[in-house]
């Protein structure tokens, strides 16, 4: 029997749980294309299906949206203010202050950097931040001077959840403290005259030692680089906004993913449905089979004869009843949708109120998606602190980092936003109506144009399949036609 891989590129258990509850995530922010490249994991072939009507009917389904949309939605809305940062009046030490403006060494300012952490933890619930101190030029062994280490600042290294394949822990004080972390990663290589290649990297780091691994020719992992740190312990900042266990998150939005699922599968059966109610189909019956045997051309201009006398052809068209049902479920998806879209921004304010305190204190309620904001500038806070710990500074007691979370949909809101989308459905509302009714309610953004959403949705067109002809047209001609 062989014996289980274990080497440094061996993800540990935890790793490999997570990531069960990715890869849908990641397809359907992929969009269509990353849909289509899934195959039958999302879109299953029917018993006795032919291949090819199978790739056919993937290859006619287009993904709504819905999840990627959702998430950058409550992505923006933090961030469409810059992330501030507290400081004495006097200013922070001098160094902190010079490395908020590029904090990742990739020029990237803190709410660039934090936008990209919380994007992370919508999709992830879960990320990490090492907070990293770059080594000096000089030879090893050789201490730096003072001036070049003043030229030497911390940086925040976005460590995603997918990339943190291992990690070990010692219980101390009744709490976890990690003792060992290990994460993919890459590099840039020359490669002939002009050319450029990838090359993988595993790096590890412990309580007082970093090592860097890549792969050999034959794919075997051997260390390149490795050497001492003196921060006394692995200065890694993990942030939860939906906490599983130590080092362990699910993804908050994961419901929605999977309602864009079923929307994406139900959203075939009606394009596939559409394409054969389209298409009418030739019924005879009363032929002789010599008119059988014949080739029939169908067109304009032609002429089928036969000797039979009881001889009759006819085209038999789709009542629509099939249509309509699968019209409604699309719609009854794309509701569902919305609302745990909305469920995030809702504003739940605690404790026992009267009306007149609850519409007074909507504002001050807090809602999901602000508990997980406070979670990112908690994170970031303490990655701060150990940046000062490089540094051998202090932080000043008002230190605080604050993004802006002063926006939510209160409950009561939120509910008036269904009846609108249930009153648009069953058209006793206008398109305009409804948006400026939302609008009004905060779920859209008060720079929103109404009328350049109109113009833009008409030049849209309606979605595939969800003509209102097809839904109403209830009542048939019975007459010449079959089901």
């Amino acid at each position: 029997m062989n014996e289980p891989q274990n080497d440094v590129s061996t993800p540990c258990r935890e790793y490999l749980d997570m990531a069960t509850h990715w890869t849908l995530i990641d397809d359907l922010l992929g969009g269509t294309a990353a849909m289509r490249v899934a195959g039958s994991r999302w879109l299953p072939k029917e018993p006795r299906e032919d291949p090819q009507a199978w790739q056919n009917r993937l290859d006619r389904s287009i993904l709504y949206g819905a999840y990627a949309d959702t998430v950058d939605d409550l992505c923006g809305r933090p961030f469409s203010r810059p992330v501030t940062v507290q400081w004495t009046r006097r200013g922070g030490p001098r160094r902190l202050e010079a490395m908020l403006q590029n904090v990742d060494g990739q020029g990237s300012s803190l709410t660039q950097f934090a936008r990209e952490v919380f994007w992370t933890l919508l999709n992830r619930g879960v990320t990490h931040i090492l907070v990293d101190f770059p080594r000096s030029p000089r030879a090893e062994g050789q201490r730096p001077t003072l001036a070049e280490e003043n030229g030497l600042l911390p940086t925040f290294v976005h460590i995603r959840p997918e990339d943190l394949i291992g990690w070990r822990y010692v219980m101390m004080d009744r709490a976890p403290v990690l003792s060992m972390i290990r994460w993919t990663t890459t590099r840039q290589a020359d490669e002939g005259r002009y050319g450029a290649s990838q090359v993988d990297q595993i790096r590890v780091w412990t309580a007082d030692r970093w090592e860097i691994h890549e792969p050999t020719d034959q794919g075997e992992y051997v260390s390149v680089d490795q050497g001492e740190h003196t921060f006394g312990g692995i200065p890694l900042v993990t942030i939860y906004v939906n906490r599983q266990g130590f080092m362990v998150g699910l993804p908050p939005m994961e419901p929605l993913a999977w309602m864009n699922l079923r929307h994406w599968q139900s959203y075939s059966d009606q394009a596939n449905i559409l394409r054969f109610a389209r298409t009418a189909l030739l019924f005879a019956r009363g032929l002789t089979q010599e008119d059988l045997d014949k080739e029939i051309v169908l067109g304009p201009n032609r002429l089928f004869r036969t000797t039979s006398p009881n001889a009759e052809m006819r085209y038999v068209e789709h009542t629509g009843q099939a249509i309509a049902a699968g019209r409604q479920d699309v719609l009854d998806i794309e509701e569902r949708m919305t609302v745990l879209g909305l469920e995030p921004l809702l504003s739940r304010p605690s404790g026992t109120q009267t009306a007149t305190g609850q519409s007074i204190d909507e504002a001050k309620s807090q809602s999901t998606i602000q508990a997980w904001i406070r979670a990112l500038e908690q994170g970031l806070e303490r990655g701060m602190g150990m940046a000062a710990r490089w540094t051998h500074e202090t932080l000043p007691e008002d230190f605080g980092i604050d993004v802006f979370n002063d926006f939510g949909v209160s409950v009561r809101a939120a509910s008036d936003i269904a009846a609108l989308i249930q009153m648009r459905q069953a058209g006793e509302l206008d398109r305009e109506t409804f948006l400026r009714e939302v609008k009004r309610r905060a779920l859209l953004g008060e720079g929103t144009d109404i009328d350049e959403v109109i113009a833009r949705l008409e030049a849209e067109g309606p979605p595939l399949g969800l003509e209102r002809g097809f839904a109403d047209d209830d009542e048939s001609d019975d007459e010449g036609q079959d089901d």
